[in-house]
């Protein structure tokens, strides 16, 4: 039969090396400068740790902490690309902190996103960072009153007061369109989908505004606006529709639309730059590598995502009285190819 190890603990490391528990704990957690703890026994708790396979017992620390070092991040679509990049960053600064994350997507779902809110609740998280699907200023306020710390990203609820980090999505949008038209194009057309989040409709916004601004005629069929659930089902015929309308250039308001758009574009027998100038938000490595290569918005997804974490540590800590909500907004930058020099 073979022989099972018993579990260290933090009372074996002790009794081993003739110091008390709360020794070990101050070695463990960090904090033997400030306990003034000697360097040779912080060396032999830490040795001795190693060569045991201490782990530390979560479940008791969160027990005496009243945290259990997790959040939850829940994002609109973890198969595109920009979500899983947020997830990926999320992940990598929470990891620095000493936390762990659970994440999950919504599928731009309501009823999804309430039930992994609940999920979450249950499972005790820290914290949370949230991308919300529409109309849920019901749930999001509800959350706030629970005292349960969140960021919001990549969305905006306006008259909610939360934290969030996001783009200036009017900005993008109109210095794209803006970029356009310095190019020569006449005609410009925008391909937007989910209008209802205000995020999206900024972006529309941008765009109407830079029109306007630079003395052009505004035309309704250069504006396409696509359902989120049929983006797939309807891209191709947003496409053609502004192609009927003699568009020369096309902004694409995800990389998603924006992928599947060019392929729609050559499909119509018609080249790029040539024919079409075309910019997208949300650069991705298929833009890098096509047959031209696509001119695209990035967003800061990393410092989005470091301005998040910060926010939300500081909201768990609680160290801070008074802790005001933060309102954070980036720029983006531009990543200019072939298909808009």
């Amino acid at each position: 039969m073979a022989k099972i190890n018993k579990k260290i603990t933090s009372k074996d490391i002790a009794e081993e090396l003739g110091i008390s528990r709360s020794v070990v704990s101050f070695v463990l957690n960090g904090k033997n400068k400030e306990m003034r703890i000697s360097d040779e026994l912080t060396k032999k708790v830490l040795n001795l740790v190693e060569t045991r396979n201490y782990q530390t017992n979560h479940i008791a620390k969160s027990l005496k902490t009243g945290k259990t070092e997790t959040i939850g991040l829940i994002v609109a679509d973890i198969a595109n690309p920009f979500f899983s990049k947020i997830a990926s960053e999320i992940e990598k600064e929470v990891r620095k902190k000493g936390y762990s994350v659970f994440f999950c997507s919504s599928n731009e779902n309501k009823k999804n996103f309430n039930f992994q809110l609940e999920n979450f609740k249950n499972r005790q998280v820290d914290g949370l960072i949230l991308i919300p699907p529409i109309k849920s200023d019901k749930i999001l306020t509800l959350l706030g009153s629970q005292n349960i710390p969140f960021v919001i990203m990549d969305r905006v609820f306006e008259n909610l007061g939360a934290n969030s980090v996001n783009i200036n999505n009017h900005k993008a949008a109109y210095d794209a369109t803006t970029r356009l038209i310095n190019n020569g194009r006449k005609k410009v057309a925008l391909i937007n989908v989910n209008n209802e989040l205000i995020t999206m409709s900024h972006r529309t916004n941008g765009y109407i505004d830079a029109i306007a601004d630079n003395g052009m005629e505004a035309n309704p069929d250069l504006l396409q606006q696509l359902k989120y659930s049929n983006v797939a089902e309807h891209v191709n015929e947003a496409v053609n529709k502004v192609i009927l309308n003699n568009a020369d250039a096309i902004i694409f308001t995800t990389n998603k639309l924006g992928v599947q758009g060019v392929q729609a574009i050559s499909n119509k027998g018609k080249r790029i730059p040539e024919d079409i100038a075309v910019i997208s938000f949300d650069d991705t490595a298929a833009y890098a590598v096509a047959k031209t290569s696509i001119t695209a918005i990035k967003q800061p997804v990393a410092q989005m995502c470091k301005e998040a974490v910060r926010i939300l540590m500081k909201s768990i800590d609680k160290s801070e009285s008074n802790i005001d909500t933060e309102e954070v907004i980036l720029d983006v930058s531009f990543i200019i190819r072939e298909s808009c020099p």
